[in-house]
């Protein structure tokens, strides 16, 4: 008699697990209405420049329904067209009806996640999926956008100031070193304000001062100011809106070919006219490099250790002296012959 007991009771809770069970499923399999993007519309477009990539984009939906009051998570996909979400980027997911995000994270997105071609209209595909328990998704509608990823192609940056009476066209240049990094020398002969454009004109975008190391792209922003004249090196980031200098007292000449060793720089003198470093100084066989400011936070050598004459890049590498004489020794900071390089000349006299 109690084994029968003990094996009704057991059949009757068996019965009433499996009973939950499947309550739970027909709560969340019946009558789930899934969410419905509302922002932004299909067959909107979005064009991302570089002053536009801190700005926001919000994706917007009408919340799922489950018939049950409990938190809903979604997540927010995006897939080039015509690829039926086989291998979809993720923006975000919350469990809020919208996402923010910013265009610079969607411009990322764009070209790194979708390998979309930069600076050309493509169509992706946006949709919302809604979720109780992280793994069965309801997905919305899909909205299909037109965007256009950035990706700078911008080679230089003008340098036009109050020491140059504010010419873009006449201004001197930065150069390119990276993704949206620029880097340069200009000789100002007076401390003043000036700006960073991207043409030599002021039709196009145009960087003032944002404060605190930062620059602006807002056209009636003040300009950005050295105090003294100089020559100065810039290095300006536009992706990340930040730029930096250094006042360049000196360039010399440094190591084991000089009279100072490696231990102090032998002087050149800079002409403003032909924006050149220069020396005349009786070397050894040895090696040769060059220095600003008598330290080794600016420092370079030659791209060949072995030419007289070319290109000066960052590196622990020196020129080779071949023998003991007298030498001019000139560098050109100002890319003029190349547009992406420093270069140099030693020549024996």
């Amino acid at each position: 008699m109690k084994k029968i007991l003990l094996y009704t009771t057991a059949i009757f809770f068996l019965i009433l697990h499996a009973c939950k069970k499947d309550e739970q499923r027909a709560v969340i399999s019946a009558d789930v209405i899934a969410p419905v993007i509302t922002s932004p519309a299909d067959g909107s477009s979005i064009v991302i420049t570089a002053p536009d990539t801190s700005k926001a984009v919000s994706v917007k939906w009408s919340s799922a329904d489950y018939n049950v009051n409990t938190i809903i998570d979604y997540v927010v996909q995006i897939d080039s067209a015509g690829k039926n979400f086989s291998k979809p980027a993720t923006l975000g997911g919350n469990s809020s009806d919208s996402l923010s995000t910013t265009l610079g994270a969607l411009n990322n997105t764009l070209l790194n996640s979708l390998k979309f071609t930069p600076n050309k209209a493509g169509t992706v595909e946006l949709r919302v999926g809604a979720t109780l328990n992280k793994k069965d998704y309801v997905y919305s509608n899909v909205v299909k956008i037109s965007v256009t990823p950035f990706k700078s192609t911008i080679t230089a940056l003008w340098v036009p100031g109050q020491y140059q009476n504010w010419s873009p066209g006449n201004a001197p240049k930065i150069y390119s070193v990276g993704d949206q990094l620029y880097e340069g020398y200009v000789y100002m002969n007076v401390g003043d304000y000036f700006k960073f454009t991207s043409s030599g004109d002021w039709d196009h975008t145009n960087f003032g001062d944002g404060g605190a190391g930062k620059l602006t792209t807002d056209g009636l922003a003040g300009g950005l100011k050295v105090n003294v004249p100089g020559y100065y090196k810039f290095n300006v980031d536009t992706k990340n809106l930040t730029w930096s200098y250094a006042l360049i007292n000196s360039f010399g000449l440094i190591g084991s070919a000089t009279s100072g060793g490696w231990d102090n720089s032998t002087p050149m003198t800079y002409d403003p006219v032909k924006n050149t470093w220069t020396t005349t100084a009786n070397l050894v066989s040895g090696a040769l490099k060059f220095r600003a400011n008598n330290g080794w936070d600016i420092n370079y050598g030659p791209a060949d250790s072995n030419a007289m004459n070319g290109f000066l890049i960052q590196t622990d590498g020196a020129i080779t002296i071949p023998s003991d004489g007298n030498y001019t020794v000139t560098i050109d900071m100002s890319r003029s012959s190349d547009p992406y390089k420093y270069s140099y000349t030693v020549k024996k006299n």
